[in-house]
C-alpha cells in the first residue's frame, strides 16, 4: 500500500555534553547533568526509525523531560516558578522545514519544547508505520489514531507555550512560527478523522455522518494550505500540495455521501449535481497529485493516487451518479439545480479532538541537595538578547526509510488504517 501520510524530516540537533564546568559542586549535579547527555542521545536515536517501540520511546521522553524539569521549574517553590537554572543551557536546533541552518538559544524552554516537538513528529512517523503494514489489525489502527492524536496534543502544548521563546522571527518558517504549528496541529487532527472516516465507511455508518466528517476533514486540510501560503515555496510547496490534494480528496468523499444521503430522500436532482462536484473534485485531486509529485520542499512523500482508498472514490461517485440519474429520468423527474447541495457540517461523532500532554513531574534525582548543587554565580553570562544562527550546519537526521506494502487491503473502505 503506497503511503498514505506525507511526513517532514526530524528536527536535528547537535550532540549536547550538558558540561557545566565550574556550576557543578559535586557529584549530586554532575549526575544529573551526565544522565541527561545519555539520555538525550538514547532517545533522539530511538527517534530515527519510525518503527521503534511505542512504549518504550513514550518511558524514555517523560523519563527525559522528568530530568530536565529542574532547569525550567524551581523545585523550591510550589507551582510554575521559574527554575535558576533556566538560562545555563545553550542548545542547538534545527527546524523540519529548514534544513541545515540550526538555531542556538541560552534557554532550557527551547530544549524541552524541540525534544516535544520530536516526539510529536516521530508519533505521526510511528502513526504512518503502523498504517502501512500488509494488514491492519483494529488494536493497531487504535493505536495509529492515538498516535496521531497524542501529537495533535504535543502541538497544542507546544503552541502554548512558544511565547517563553525569544528571537525566533528573524528565522522565516522556523518551528515555532506560529502557522507552522497549527499546520502541524491541524494535520494530526485531520489524519485522526481520516482514520475515523475509514471506519465509519467499514462499518457502514450512515452516509449522512460519513459525509459530514469528510467535510470537516476537506476543512482543515484548506485551512492548512492557507496557514502555509506565505512561506517560502521553494520550502513549503510539497506539504502545501498534500494539503490541497487531501482537500479534494475529502470533498469528493463529501459530495459522494451527500449524493447518497439526498437519494435517500428522494431529492434526486440534487442527488445528481452533488455527485457531478464530488468526480469533478475528484479529478481535481488528481491532477494536483501530479503537481504534489514533482514539487519542491522536503518529506517523505505520499503517493495517495496509488493507494485504494483514493482509488474506489471515483467508482463509487460514477455508481451513484448513474443510478441517481436513473431515478431521476424514470421516476422523479427533477431539475439539476445550478447550485451546489450545501454540505453538512458538525458531525455528532468522529471528530478527533488532541490528547493533553501535561509535563511530566520532576525526576527523584531532583533533591534539594541536587538543586543547590549548581552554583549559578560560577556561570558564563548567558546571552538573553535573541536566538543565534549557529555557526555550523546540522547534519540531516538518519531516518530509517518506512515500510510500505504493495497489497490493497481487503476491506470495504479500501483504507489499510480503519
Amino acid at each position: 500500500m503506497s503511503h498514505w501520510f506525507h511526513r517532514n524530516p526530524l528536527k536535528a540537533t547537535e550532540f549536547a555534553k550538558f558540561d557545566l564546568k565550574h556550576v557543578l559542586k559535586n557529584e549530586h549535579s554532575s549526575k544529573i547533568c551526565g544522565e541527561l547527555r545519555l539520555r538525550r542521545d538514547k532517545f533522539l536515536k530511538h527517534l530515527e526509525s519510525a518503527s521503534s517501540d511505542l512504549e518504550q520511546v513514550e518511558t524514555e521522553f517523560n523519563q527525559y523531560l522528568s530530568l530536565l524539569y529542574g532547569f525550567l521549574f524551581d523545585i523550591t517553590a510550589d507551582g510554575d516558578k521559574e527554575s535558576k537554572l533556566r538560562y545555563l543551557l545553550r542548545p542547538t536546533w534545527g527546524n523540519s522545514m529548514i534544513e541545515k541552518d540550526g538555531i542556538v538559544l541560552s534557554d532550557s524552554w527551547f530544549e524541552a519544547l524541540n525534544m516535544c516537538y520530536n516526539m510529536a513528529l516521530w508519533y505521526m512517523k510511528h502513526g504512518a508505520w503502523v498504517s502501512a503494514k500488509d494488514e491492519v489489525k483494529d488494536s493497531e489502527a487504535k493505536t495509529a489514531h492515538c498516535c496521531l492524536k497524542k501529537a495533535a496534543g504535543l502541538f497544542e502544548f507546544i503552541k502554548e507555550k512558544t511565547d517563553l521563546l525569544c528571537g525566533l522571527d528573524d528565522f522565516p518558517g522556523n518551528d515555532f512560527n506560529m502557522n507552522v504549528i497549527k499546520s502541524y496541529l491541524n494535520q494530526s487532527v485531520a489524519e485522526a478523522q481520516e482514520i475515523a472516516i475509514a471506519r465509519a465507511i467499514e462499518l457502514q455508518h450512515s452516509p449522512s455522518l460519513i459525509s459530514k466528517l469528510a467535510t470537516e476533514t476537506a476543512r482543515i486540510y484548506h485551512e492548512i494550505d492557507t496557514l502555509l501560503e506565505k512561506f517560502n515555496p521553494s520550502t513549503f510547496e510539497k506539504w502545501r500540495c498534500y494539503a490541497q490534494l487531501k482537500n479534494k480528496f475529502y470533498l469528493s468523499y463529501a459530495y459522494c455521501y451527500r449524493g447518497e444521503a439526498l437519494l435517500a430522500e428522494d431529492k434526486c436532482g440534487e442527488a445528481v449535481r452533488s455527485c457531478k462536484e464530488g468526480i469533478k473534485c475528484y479529478k481535481e485531486a488528481e491532477e494536483i497529485c501530479v503537481k504534489y509529485a514533482k514539487s519542491s520542499g522536503p518529506g517523505f512523500i505520499a503517493k495517495p493516487e496509488k493507494h485504494l482508498f483514493f482509488r474506489r472514490i471515483q467508482p463509487l461517485l460514477e455508481r451513484h451518479l448513474e443510478k441517481a440519474e436513473r431515478e431521476n429520468g424514470f421516476i422523479y423527474h427533477q431539475i439539476i439545480p445550478d447550485a451546489l447541495p450545501s454540505l453538512e457540517e458538525n458531525a455528532s461523532f468522529g471528530l478527533a479532538k488532541p490528547e493533553a500532554f501535561v509535563y511530566p513531574k520532576k525526576s527523584d534525582a531532583w533533591t534539594l541537595t541536587a538543586y543547590d548543587a549548581f552554583d549559578i554565580s560560577k556561570a558564563d553570562t548567558p546571552d538573553f538578547s535573541k536566538a543565534k544562527k549557529s555557526k555550523k550546519s546540522l547534519p540531516t537526521v538518519k531516518e530509517e526509510k518506512v515500510y510500505q506494502t504493495d497489497r490493497d487491503p481487503k476491506n470495504v473502505s479500501g483504507c489499510s488504517v480503519m
